[in-house]
């Protein structure tokens, strides 16, 4: 039986915009390790130049580091992955795999390319943890001391290449407007956003 032109069309179409649609955007890397990175081998990925997108938080309390893994890979694919690793080395890391339907990849891409294009990866790192601003009365200073924070992590890599942010309970530093506030709220922004599309999708 002969295809319509118009089945054909749609076809070659659909083609046209999964492989423009599903390709690694370009990044500017702050570093590079001498090594690869160690998440390939955790996640076990074939793949050893997908991109990984990592958002984690660790505290006194979870006595280790909840992670949720996105990976990017090159031939359109998105993998995720829910992680574990306990601050103890006699303690089991435990790693999830989590389902993406094939159909909801092109969230996954879009959600990347509009981080990547509105420069919404690019945090000023020595703003993220200042924990002193001025006092009212001149001359004195007002220091924030939190116990039992949580410690928030992103890092964005790919073959040698990173990108890593750290802050330590960053919302309640935003909160009371402290120095380097708006550069923490890009990084909560930045994970939240990629939080929002795991739940999602």
């Amino acid at each position: 039986m002969k295809k319509s032109p118009l089945i054909i069309l749609f076809l070659i179409f659909s083609i046209k915009i999964f492989s423009q649609d599903f390709k690694i955007p370009k990044i500017e890397w702050e570093g590079k390790t001498e090594t690869e990175n160690n998440y390939v081998e955790l996640l076990k990925l074939k793949e050893n130049n997908s991109l990984i997108i990592k958002i984690g938080y660790s505290s006194y309390w979870t006595k280790g580091q909840n992670s949720e893994f996105i990976v990017y890979q090159n031939n359109g694919k998105v993998k995720r992955f829910v992680v574990y690793q306990p601050n103890s080395p006699k303690l089991k890391v435990n790693v999830k795999k989590k389902n993406i339907k094939k159909k909801e990849y092109q969230y996954y891409w879009n959600h990347l390319n509009n981080c990547i294009e509105e420069n919404k990866y690019k945090i000023e790192k020595s703003q993220l943890n200042i924990i002193e601003k001025k006092g009212k009365e001149k001359g004195t200073v007002i220091t924030k001391v939190i116990s039992d924070g949580a410690d928030y992590s992103f890092w964005i890599c790919q073959g040698k290449n990173y990108i890593a942010y750290g802050s330590y309970e960053p919302k309640l530093f935003i909160k009371d407007k402290f120095p380097g506030w708006k550069e923490r709220q890009k990084l909560v922004d930045l994970m939240s956003g990629f939080e929002k599309l795991t739940e999602k999708y």
